[in-house]
């Protein structure tokens, strides 16, 4: 039991080295599409997406260290899992912030922890299975 727990760990650490370097591969390209006149929703579009692929193939890799052929619909299925998350955080600040009058930074916190839970139980057990 002792080392499932250490395992789990060591994944959950380095899902979360891997979240940090993602959000600073969005706000890199979207601060360099930003400053080349790329229209903002573009700009984040593809930021976002920048960070996603990144995640995938970090997560895919390094973080859950899956060997061999991919799933048919692996990626696909990651994708998914972070739109969800992202309709699902969104729907929590506004609700956080608008309907609790949680101020909006504070709000932002608690919706990070639940998109950091959201993502890693959806990547661990539902993409990179063990």
């Amino acid at each position: 039991m002792k080392n499932v727990v250490n395992k789990e760990s060591i994944h959950y650490l380095k899902f979360c080295i891997v979240g940090g370097l993602n959000t600073a591969i969005d706000f890199f390209v979207f601060s360099f599409l930003s400053y080349l006149g790329v229209y903002y929703i573009i700009a984040q579009c593809v930021s976002y997406g920048c960070g996603v692929l990144n995640s995938y193939l970090l997560n895919r890799a390094w973080t859950f260290q899956q060997k061999g052929k991919r799933r048919k619909h692996e990626f696909l299925e990651f994708t998914v899992l972070n739109v969800f998350t992202l309709f699902v955080t969104s729907f929590l600040l506004t609700l956080f912030h608008y309907k609790f009058n949680i101020p909006l930074l504070y709000s932002k916190v608690i919706v990070t922890v639940v998109s950091v839970g959201l993502n890693y139980i959806g990547t661990r057990f539902w993409i990179f299975k063990p």
